[in-house]
């Protein structure tokens, strides 16, 4: 590294390339101060450095034409972490949706609807048909043994609330231990199966 060659001023700033590839850009660019991003823990925080001071280290570590050859190629880099950030929230997207979809449909909530609708407060505040979305689920356990706890929103006819139940399987034979709707209309809550 040639810490003494002059980094013009339009070249220094952030560069989105170093900061996401960080120790990939730094091999390409001879910049292997990049390589400390390896590091557990202490190499997502140094990312922040490569991103701050990669343009500074590329121009000093390589022979450039000029300031807009330079430019050019971190342009390429940054556009390849943009698309990178699209497609890393694209995929987190799509996987939660489809935890969301699958804890939505999973045995335990067909339970708790199918035992809800036995109720004939639900019937009046709620009604038939509906329609319920996951606020917030936990599910543990194995296949031999595990349990589900949730809260869902839930609109029909008659009106909306919000229900939450615990429940509990072992073999995959699922039972209610936990189910309370709250009624938005009337905040009345309904306790179907009491929780301990």
């Amino acid at each position: 590294m040639d810490s003494n060659k002059q980094v013009p001023d339009e070249i220094k700033g952030w560069n989105w390339g170093a900061f996401v590839f960080n120790f990939i850009w730094g091999i390409r660019f001879k910049s292997y101060k990049a390589l400390w991003a390896l590091i557990p823990v202490f190499g997502g925080f140094y990312a922040f450095v490569i991103g701050a001071k990669g343009n500074e280290w590329a121009w000093q570590n390589n022979n450039w034409e000029s300031v807009e050859a330079f430019k050019t190629a971190q342009r390429k880099w940054s556009f390849g972490a943009l698309a990178f950030f699209l497609v890393l929230v694209l995929f987190v997207s799509v996987s939660l949706n489809s935890r969301f979809r699958d804890s939505e449909q999973s045995p335990s909530v067909k339970l708790a609807l199918a035992e809800l609708e036995q109720s004939e407060s639900f019937r009046t505040n709620i009604g038939i048909p509906y329609d319920y979305s996951l606020n917030q689920s936990t599910i543990g356990g194995y296949e031999v043994k595990g349990y589900a706890e949730m809260n869902l929103d839930i609109e029909g006819a008659n009106g909306e609330g919000v229900f939450f139940f615990k429940a509990s399987h072992a073999n995959q034979n699922w039972q209610l231990d936990c189910l309370t709707i709250q009624y938005t209309d009337t905040q009345e809550t309904d306790v179907v199966i009491p929780c301990d």
